[in-house]
């Protein structure tokens, strides 16, 4: 299996890090429970981040860092986050709160902002507000126009990193309330603000319990012309943009919680010896492993996906970001819960089982869903899309050269990405989705296979069958969406209906990215991928969800797959479309 360029620093990081497994060690799970335990911050994790310079993937390469692919930049993080999301999430946060700057900032600003990062400082976010929490035409932190700058005064809350961060990026308005160009988005170092400002006091949370969630309080905290990211009044669009990014890298951390639910699970499932056999024998209990594992590979693609999308199709990121944050976690969450019922009281240990990571990474992954827009939000923004996606398709459908061209890019991943323009980022799509509209294009690429020897011809033929199947989902939402529009006007975009059609239209985006990938990049990954049994039970587990009636799905399928998780588990490999080695126990001197 051929490891590509984006999946190697990833094993270095891996390796790098250790293994969770060992009795202690700086991200062991033991050490991440206990620190959990007394509600402590990731000190020496964080600083063993630092010294490795993770910190230059927060910086783009063209000021000087290393993030240069989205897709790396995934990898890694979920490398990280399959250790300690507490980790994760408080060291990672630098990117959300340095992403505004990136999107919209000056060259000035950005060189201020990377000297920062350098200097092993964080940055965080100060966005939300507790009156208003995702509602941002209703904030009310203001800043007013004074002097050589601005005064800000207000509250923001539930910031993670407000009080260790050394700088923040504030979303604060200065026009009238509720007018989407009257907010603008301010580079604040604190040293700057001081003694204007006051930081809140830590908020005990459900999961990543050591992360300091807090907040800062601003009184007449002064803010030189210079702060200014961007135009006065061209904040939402910045952070609406922003979001795209921090959209598409977040579920990298979900892809980690699920690799580690799953891992521990399996490892009960294998040890544990019920009625003279192994739990992972009992019919039931592999069955929920195995959707487990297929429902972490539909993930992975979706998340490949969105983030090589941010490289060869930025202008339709407003709608792909919003697919990819709403389908990762949501799918993630569900994985670890059907993982419980395996585990069954192991769920709720906090020691014994792995060290009782099971229950943090359960706690942990669930805050995940909300960072950068809430489940609805998401769904609404989908929804927003829906409508011209609809108008679109027939015209789409009939022209597959226009939609499909960059298809190849896009999930061949041995293919190099263009670098990232920031520039290209839009508001809308119009009515753009190459994932969906290409469908019919990769179908017909299936055709190619079925004469090469190592592909199984029954499965072809499956496959095809399936991908036609979703093809018929695709035109009934898109007809669905236009009935209810034509009724019911604009209004249908809020109703509940609408909802439904936009969960729909993430399960047939899921999909989709499923069938690219194998199309295009089944020759560079090879092995089960290849071989195509996950792709059989992906299709169909995803058509069944959306209620069509199909053919049971032949056990060998679902034997294969039984078969590679075992496996990968067994050889401590990754759970992922491209598997790589896991670092191993350090071994025993005497």
């Amino acid at each position: 299996m051929q490891t590509h360029a984006q999946h190697q620093t990833a094993l270095e990081l891996e390796l790098a890090l250790g293994d969770p497994f060992a009795p202690a060690g700086v991200f062991s799970f033991g050490s991440a429970v206990a620190l959990d335990e007394q509600d402590a911050y990731p000190e020496e994790a964080c600083a063993l981040l630092d010294a490795l310079g993770f910190y230059e993937y927060y910086i783009p390469s063209e000021c000087g860092g290393k993030l240069t692919s989205f897709e790396e930049f995934v990898a890694l993080l979920r490398v990280i986050a399959r250790r300690d999301l507490t980790a994760a999430i408080g060291h990672g946060k630098t990117f959300l709160g340095a992403v505004a700057a990136w999107v919209g900032g000056s060259d000035e600003q950005k060189r201020r902002l990377a000297a920062v990062i350098r200097r092993g400082s964080q940055v965080a976010l100060a966005l939300t507000e507790q009156a208003h929490g995702s509602d941002l035409l209703s904030s009310e932190v203001e800043a007013s126009k004074v002097d050589g700058g601005y005064s800000l005064r207000g509250e923001k809350w539930l910031i993670n990193n407000a009080t260790r961060a050394r700088a923040l990026t504030v979303f604060a308005r200065t026009g009238r309330a509720g007018d989407p160009r009257g907010f603008s988005l301010f580079f604040v170092e604190k040293n700057d603000a001081h003694p204007t400002f006051a930081c809140l006091p830590k908020i005990k949370t459900h999961g990543i319990r050591g992360a300091d969630i807090s907040g800062i309080r601003f009184d007449g905290a002064f803010a030189p012309d210079d702060a200014l990211v961007g135009r006065e009044g061209a904040g939402l669009e910045i952070i609406l943009k922003a979001f795209q990014l921090t959209r598409t890298v977040i579920p990298g951390l979900s892809l980690g919680a699920a690799d580690t639910a799953l891992r521990v699970t399996m490892e009960f499932a294998l040890a544990r010896k019920l009625y003279g056999d192994s739990v992972f024998a009992i019919p039931h209990a592999r069955m929920l492993l195995c959707d487990a594992f297929i429902d972490l590979l539909m993930s992975e693609c979706v998340t490949v996906a969105a983030a090589r999308s941010l490289h060869v199709e930025p202008e339709q990121m407003s709608l792909r970001a919003a697919v990819s944050k709403y389908f990762v976690p949501t799918t993630v969450e569900k994985i670890i819960k059907s993982l419980s019922v395996v585990l069954g009281a192991r769920q709720y240990l906090r020691q014994e089982h792995c060290f009782g990571i099971f229950q943090k990474v359960y706690r942990d992954n669930a805050i995940l869903s909300l960072f950068d827009g809430s489940t609805s939000v998401n769904l609404s923004a989908i929804a927003s899309h829906l409508g011209q996606l609809a108008r679109n398709g027939e015209r789409a459908a009939s022209r597959p050269a226009e939609v499909t061209n960059r298809l190849a890019t896009l999930f061949s991943l041995s293919e190099p990405l263009p670098d990232f323009d920031a520039a290209a980022l839009a508001l809308h799509n119009h009515g753009r989705d190459s994932i969906i509209q290409g469908l019919a294009d990769s179908i017909e690429r299936l055709a190619s296979l079925s004469s090469r020897s190592e592909v199984e011809e029954a499965l072809i033929e499956r496959v095809r069958g399936l991908a036609r199947e979703l093809l018929s989902e695709v035109a009934a939402l898109n007809k669905s969406v236009a009935d209810g529009l034509g009724e019911h006007g604009l209004a249908f975009n809020k109703s509940a209906e609408m909802f439904e059609q936009a969960e729909r239209y993430c399960a047939l985006v899921a999909g989709a990215c499923c069938l690219h990938l194998w199309v295009y990049s089944r020759d560079s990954v090879g092995g089960f991928f290849a071989e195509g049994d996950w792709l059989v039970l992906s299709l169909a587990r995803l058509l069944r969800k959306l209620g069509r009636d199909l053919e049971d799905v032949p056990p060998a399928h679902e034997q294969r797959v039984a078969e590679e998780l075992k496996r990968l588990h067994e050889e401590r490999q990754s759970f992922s479309v491209v598997p790589l080695p896991l670092a191993q126990p350090d071994p025993v001197t005497v």
